[in-house]
């Protein structure tokens, strides 16, 4: 998990918003810090 992407998971978390994605990059944090669903492709 890049720099990046823990800035975009610690944005969703705080702001308590789903977060959207394309890859797995976040599935290790689904249910733990915030809630994740895989949209796409």
């Amino acid at each position: 998990m890049g720099k990046n992407d823990l800035w975009i998971a610690a944005t969703a978390s705080v702001l308590g918003t789903k977060l959207l994605t394309t890859d797995e990059d976040y599935t290790h944090l689904d249910g733990v810090f915030l809630s994740v669903e895989k949209v796409g492709k």
